[in-house]
């Protein structure tokens, strides 16, 4: 009986501890600059992204209009470690795709472009950029200043 107990609140332990960990990143985003003119395949403006129970958004700003139109498109599922959090996505037009790695201490983007021709990929391009760790109402607070 007294076993049961143990492996009960071990049990009960490490739910917790995962679902408190898995948090920690679900309901945040990131907001990444980058630099002008680094590549032609690379887009050139500020990355949004959005990670919301398993699944991490592009999030796109037309500050076009009044008021401000927020956008997020569903990319794909993130996965994550103890060190950093990864995905894939591609472009609309499916002639893009990319490989994106966060690292969860320093908040260093590391994306990797390949041009997909048919079924062919060709030349990559990398990009490093620093981004900010923000929960998602920081991320909307930024974007309307």
């Amino acid at each position: 009986m007294i076993y049961m107990k143990y492996l009960l609140n071990i049990f009960l332990i490490l739910i917790f501890s995962h679902s408190t960990w898995a948090d920690d990143i679900s309901s945040n985003g990131l907001i990444c600059e980058i630099e002008q003119n680094q590549s032609k395949r690379a887009p050139n403006k500020k990355l949004i992204y959005h990670f919301d129970s398993g699944n991490v958004y592009a999030v796109q700003v037309s500050k076009q209009n009044s008021p401000i139109t927020i956008n997020k498109i569903l990319v794909s599922e993130y996965r994550y470690d103890n060190e950093k959090i990864y995905w894939e996505g591609e472009n609309p037009a499916k002639t893009i795709k990319y490989y994106a790695e966060v690292n969860r201490l320093n908040h260093i983007l590391q994306l990797e472009y390949f041009f997909v021709s048919g079924s062919k990929t060709e030349d990559s391009t990398k990009k490093s950029m620093y981004c900010n760790l923000l929960n998602w109402n920081e991320i909307e607070s930024s974007i309307n200043n």
